[in-house]
């Protein structure tokens, strides 16, 4: 009776620990437990850009843009960490700091940090759902050009934006 109990409970604990590891793993905006999580920041916020797309900050380092109706791997999204951001008629031009998992180490450990060894920049047409990433800046000023669009515009910090 005892091995069928601790058995039992060695279960219960091991599917715990899967949903935990799940849960920390994943990359959906939802949580398995909410009441574990923290809450929305007083600094974080959602706001319209274009095309019917918004600029989202959820914590420190997850700051992106992706479509205000939700969406999927088959939408177009400029993923965290957008710094500075713009826009040109159908257009969304944005700089990206790219992240690091914090302990890469640790397979449980699914938070990133910023990494400051990578700086790039996105171009986003909303109209056609496509995406042109990880540009440097000297293919960037090329990539305004072709698409028209004006090669001294702005990018504005996202917190003034």
């Amino acid at each position: 009776m005892t091995k069928r109990i601790l058995k039992v409970f060695l279960l219960f604990v091991g599917l715990f620990l899967l949903l935990l590891a799940i849960n920390s793993i994943r990359e959906s905006r939802s949580t398995i437990f909410p009441s574990l999580g923290y809450g929305p920041g007083v600094h974080d916020f959602s706001k319209g850009i274009t095309g019917g797309y918004d600029l989202y900050r959820n914590s420190a380092h997850e700051i992106f843009i992706a479509p205000n109706d939700g969406w999927n791997s088959e939408i177009a999204i400029i993923p965290s960490k957008v710094l500075k951001v713009n826009t040109f008629k159908e257009f969304i031009i944005a700089e990206r700091q790219g992240l690091k998992r914090r302990n890469p180490k640790d397979s449980l450990d699914g938070y990133e940090i910023p990494n400051e060894e990578v700086k790039d920049y996105w171009i986003l047409n909303t109209d056609k759902n496509h995406v042109l990433k990880n540009l440097k800046i000297n293919d960037l000023q090329k990539k305004l050009e072709s698409l028209q669009i004006p090669t001294d515009i702005e990018l504005i910090d996202i917190y003034k934006y």
